[in-house]
């Protein structure tokens, strides 16, 4: 999972305490889900949060407006969360549930199941990819998604110090892609093909000029693709260069 503590999009204020934060998220996560009494616990103010993001977009939230949604004051609200980049922080570990499970299908096939179930998870949940990155992973859900991305990747034969720099780089490229997909203007990627035609010529940009027309460059749009065709050549250079080492695991 992406780096979090977070900042709510386009602010300037500093990230909140690092050790506030990860209090709040494991707090959040080691709680049940409410049985029934209209108890306020952490855990009800984030569900209520990202059911509201989930409807009305990360620029609808806010502490009253949750408040309104759980019957109470935003006042109360602050007794259990400090503020909403607090908030932001634990809304982004909660809506990114748990990893997929190892199949133990290989580590290649492992990796590229984790790449596509954070793929849908931004798919259900596209504000997450709004809250800008503040730190490494505190929270348990979004260690636990580093987690598993790390076990395959530690059976692959990659060197010990190559670990966290090649899981933080997949999960930085699918977090980025994901982000361009959602601000990504259909009608413009319909006429990026026309538009480039009609500007580049041969003698300055040869290789645009050779890959018109191929997928890739935008013109339906799609970026999916360019996620699955960029993890594929990761692995293969990974599979070249280190001598796999799955063992039992």
């Amino acid at each position: 999972m992406s780096p979090a503590p977070r900042r709510p999009g386009g602010g300037s204020a500093a990230p909140p305490d690092l050790a506030t934060v990860a209090d709040l998220l494991w707090r959040v996560g080691a709680e049940r889900t409410a049985d029934g009494r209209p108890r306020l616990t952490p855990r009800r103010i984030v569900d209520a949060a990202v059911a509201v993001v989930d409807a009305d977009g990360l620029d609808a939230l806010s502490m009253q407006r949750v408040a309104t949604e759980l019957g109470c004051t935003a006042m109360a609200l602050y007794r259990h969360v400090p503020g909403r980049e607090h908030l932001l922080a634990a809304m982004a570990d909660a809506a990114g549930g748990r990893p997929p499970v190892a199949t133990g299908a290989g580590w290649r096939a492992e990796v590229e199941a984790w790449v596509d179930a954070l793929w849908s998870t931004y798919g259900r949940h596209p504000w997450m990819v709004r809250i800008p990155t503040a730190s490494a992973p505190v929270g348990p859900n979004e260690l636990a998604w580093f987690e598993a991305l790390l076990s395959p990747l530690a059976r692959s034969g990659v060197g010990r110090g190559e670990l966290i720099p090649l899981a933080t780089f997949i999960s930085g490229a699918v977090r980025d892609l994901a982000r361009i997909a959602t601000e990504l203007d259909p009608a413009g990627a319909a006429s990026y093909g026309r538009i480039l035609a009609e500007r580049l010529d041969p003698g300055n940009f040869p290789t645009l000029c050779a890959l018109a027309g191929e997928p890739g460059l935008g013109e339906d749009g799609a970026v999916e693709p360019i996620v699955a065709c960029g993890i594929a050549r990761l692995l293969d250079g990974i599979e070249n260069s280190s001598p796999a080492k799955e063992g039992n695991g």
